[in-house]
């Protein structure tokens, strides 16, 4: 026995046979009448619920429309710029210390190796 007959034997109870008979149309109607009674009172409290009312956004003009602007306007900020805030300039690179002058490769043997043929 697989699990899909498993599965099978688990649905096939619970599927029963409909009645034919009238006990169930008063608890339908019933039921249907309360719900329609809940969607009702639903919809009418949203009559009632204050508005909400949304601010209106102020617009602010541009100091210059873009394409009136030219590149003084650009380079004439008033923000500071962090741009080059980190870079050095380094004239002579003779001076700067060589990181591979003593540096050894793994493997390399220090005295020429002689093949015997």
């Amino acid at each position: 026995m697989g699990i899909r007959d498993w599965l099978k034997k688990k649905d096939a109870p619970s599927i029963s046979a409909p009645d034919d008979g009238s006990n169930d149309e008063p608890d339908d109607g019933a039921a249907f009448a309360e719900l329609q009674e809940r969607r009702r009172l639903e919809a009418t409290s949203l009559f009632d619920e204050d508005e909400v009312i949304l601010e209106v956004e102020e617009l602010q003009s541009a100091p210059y429309d873009a394409s009136d602007g030219g590149v003084d306007d650009l380079h004439d900020s008033s923000e500071e710029s962090f741009t080059h805030a980190d870079e050095i300039e380094i004239e002579d690179v003779a001076l700067l210390d060589d990181p591979y002058e003593d540096a050894r490769i793994e493997g390399d043997v220090p005295e020429p190796v002689e093949f015997d043929e």
